[in-house]
């Protein structure tokens, strides 16, 4: 992963291989000796296996308010079956996907009212219009002026990333957007889920150009937060 990359991606305190822990970059809590014992206790019963122990960006957040946004016009690995390939090609058609370069996941958060939680599912998300997809993003997006702003100034750092990197194309990518709605400076807006992204490395399909699809999603939602 390039060093721009990494900077709008969740942060990975440690990896975990062939029974070592080893440290990538701490956040607060991964300096307690306590939590790295939990840690260890949690991936030892599997001392052969690869881990990724990242932060957790809500932590310490009083009331977040989080969505998951599936980025791009495509969300398939190039090493899939052609039958789940072409499952996939339907799904971006039938939704937002194909038509907005991004499309809702999930997400929860408290009304303004601060009694009634609302939850949207995966499955709502394949369900929405443009329309619907817009008007949720308004609901969503109801916090702040400042607020918006940083979600804003994070996003603009991943359309930087896209357009710095031709040769990626970010398939499987989901924004992931934290807000905490008593703490205005507390926002974060992550690049997430790359087990399907292609880098045009050797022995792999190339691209060239930038990732279109993946830019298209970002800049609808920019458009969406600036209106």
């Amino acid at each position: 992963m390039s060093r721009q990359l990494a900077e709008v991606a969740p942060d990975c305190c440690f990896v975990y291989t062939n029974g070592q822990l080893l440290e990538i970059r701490k956040c607060n809590s991964c300096h307690e000796p306590s939590e790295i014992m939990k840690i260890i206790s949690m991936v030892d019963s599997d001392s052969f296996g690869n881990y990724l122990i990242m932060r957790d960006i809500a932590h310490g957040m009083n009331k977040p308010r989080i969505i998951d946004l599936k980025l791009g016009t495509r969300t398939h690995s190039d090493f899939i079956s052609e039958e789940k390939k072409a499952l996939h090609i339907r799904k971006s058609v039938l939704t937002t996907t194909s038509s907005l370069g991004i499309r809702l996941c999930g997400a929860r958060f408290t009304g303004k009212d601060d009694r009634q939680e609302t939850q949207w599912t995966k499955g709502l998300g394949k369900t929405m219009s443009n329309e619907k997809f817009w008007n949720a993003m308004k609901i969503f997006f109801d916090i702040p002026q400042t607020q918006k702003f940083s979600v804003i100034r994070q996003l603009l750092k991943i359309r930087a990333v896209i357009e710095s990197s031709p040769t990626h194309r970010y398939f499987g990518c989901s924004i992931l957007i934290i807000i905490d709605d008593e703490e205005e400076c507390h926002v974060h807006t992550k690049l997430i889920d790359f087990a399907s992204m292609a880098r045009s490395e050797v022995d792999t399909p190339q691209y060239e150009d930038v990732d279109e699809g993946a830019m298209m999603g970002v800049n609808n939602l920019l458009q969406i937060l600036n209106a």
